[in-house]
């Protein structure tokens, strides 16, 4: 049994679905004005990590995540790069499709644009006006009327006596409550807009989610999710929107929420002026770093990012490679044989591969509980380096890892961890390193070279300096019957 943590009902509960075997979900993505930054991508591997739990565990999954391509900032920024906003909204829609991919998120089966859903958001905008919802306020603009909706602050737990107002401008005089919210947003001139019969426009900063969810999964659903900043307003409106709107409740059954990833204790944010970006990170170290880091902190909790904790996660995964490495040797090179006859590092790493998938899935059908995953999978992990280790284990008990192989298998599925080659893998990290260290590859294959050619004339003392040199730089050096190859080491 698969339980969530709903917001709604601050609880844990048991996930049971409209349909039998169907998932419908939707996800609030990024309203695209400029690069994706590292806490954006929070919450996007939060909720690619619950969809592909969701599939591997059998249930057939409708993911919907929007991009929000009509909105005040993008017009603004727009204004300041002497760009069209729909423009500049669908570069940077690139952009994040490019830095996402390079992450190992999956695409969402759906992927909306607020632009290419303006008649269903006048749609219904019109259904909450003509069932007394919202109102044309003076200014142009159209309200939502939150003293409509009896259960308005249900999600967040506010009252409306208290509220603030609900949108990201000031408080404007045309609106009846503080908290009343827009709909639709009059255009003069030249700015973007639509036409629609309460004049033209564009869409308000909320109302967008309900009409593409609405088209896409229809006015019930079953999981929604978003940042833990978007259950007020952004959820709580939606919420009443859309029920007013369909006459049907609930919106959603299951509301999910990620923590934020802070830095030094503060929130990512372009004023704080402390942004990094995915694609900044990802020369630095291979993407299945910053992977790790994500998963190996439960998603509703909030995630401390820094340098140390990076490379800490760097030298985790150097650790699962490794790990991997060895599981294939061993797969390739296994006879049969008695596994009460093994040594004990291979009956050790034997029964943890054994009882991998229990563990893992139960750990993960816990509300997507990946950090417990993760610590099943390292105690794995350390099972086959000590048999890495252990000369006798490698020699007679290489059978026992097959189990470690379907372990490998799920990692890779559902947390998107291990999926290249060992070699591939090693490949990319040794470049990646030696570039923040500031040299090149070609730099340590040359003392790698001449450290070779010193043993083959046998000149030992010239080979041990050259070693010591290698090592001082942060360089393993392997020698193999095939030659010599070589890691920079995390330090």
């Amino acid at each position: 049994m698969i339980r969530v943590y709903n917001t709604l009902t601050r609880k844990l509960e048991p996930l049971e679905l409209r349909q039998a075997g169907r998932v419908g979900m939707y996800v609030c993505g990024m309203t695209v004005y400029d690069y994706c930054h590292i806490g954006h991508a929070r919450a996007m591997m939060a909720f690619d990590v619950v969809v592909r739990h969701l599939r591997h565990r059998g249930l057939q999954v409708q993911y919907a995540r929007n991009h929000t391509d009509v909105d005040d900032k993008i017009i603004n920024r727009a204004r300041e790069n002497g760009d069209a906003p729909l423009a500049l909204s669908a570069r940077f829609i690139e952009a994040l499709d490019a830095d996402l991919d390079a992450l190992g998120i999956q695409r969402p089966d759906l992927a909306p644009q607020v632009s290419h859903h303006i008649p269903e958001v006048v749609a219904m905008v019109q259904r909450l006006v003509d069932r007394g919802h919202a109102y044309l306020a003076d200014n142009g603009d159209v309200y939502f009327a939150i003293e409509s909706f009896s259960r308005y602050g249900a999600l967040s737990g506010k009252k409306i006596d208290d509220l603030r107002a609900g949108e990201r401008v000031a408080v404007e005089s045309a609106k009846r409550h503080p908290g009343d919210f827009a709909l639709w947003k009059s255009a003069t001139g030249t700015e973007l807009g639509w036409e629609a019969p309460f004049g033209r426009g564009r869409p308000g900063w909320h109302i967008e989610c309900s009409a593409m969810a609405a088209k896409h999964l229809g006015d019930q659903f079953d999981i929604h999710g978003g940042g833990i900043d978007l259950v007020f307003p952004h959820h709580e409106n939606e919420i009443a929107q859309s029920e007013c709107a369909s006459g049907h409740a609930p919106f959603a059954r299951y509301w999910m929420h990620n923590g934020h990833l802070t830095l030094d204790n503060e929130k990512m944010s372009k004023s704080l002026g402390n942004i990094r970006r995915i694609r900044d990170i990802l020369t630095e170290v291979p993407a299945e770093a910053l992977r790790l880091l994500y998963v190996d902190t439960h998603y509703r909790s909030p995630l401390p990012f820094s340098t140390e904790k990076l490379a800490d996660s760097l030298s985790a995964l150097d650790r699962i490679y490794l790990a991997r490495e060895t599981v294939d040797e061993a797969v390739a090179a296994a006879s049969s044989r008695d596994l009460q006859s093994l040594p004990e590092a291979a009956r050790d790493a034997h029964r943890l591969a054994s009882g991998f998938a229990e563990r893992f899935d139960t750990a993960m059908d816990d509300d997507f509980n990946s950090a417990q995953a993760i610590g099943h999978f390292f105690e794995l992990v350390r099972a086959i380096n000590r048999f890495g280790n252990d000369k006798k284990a490698r020699a007679h008990g290489a059978t026992a890892l097959r189990p470690a192989v379907a372990a490998f298998d799920t990692v890779a599925s559902v947390l998107g961890l291990a999926t290249a080659s060992p070699a591939a893998y090693f490949d990319e990290a040794k470049v990646k390193r030696l570039r923040a260290q500031g040299r090149e590859a070609a730099e340590v294959d040359a003392l790698v070279a001449a450290r070779t050619a010193a043993r083959d004339a046998k000149d030992w003392t010239r080979a041990d300096a050259l070693r010591s040199e290698l090592d001082a730089l942060g360089i393993t050096v392997m020698d193999g019957s095939g030659g010599s190859t070589w890691r920079v080491r995390v330090d």
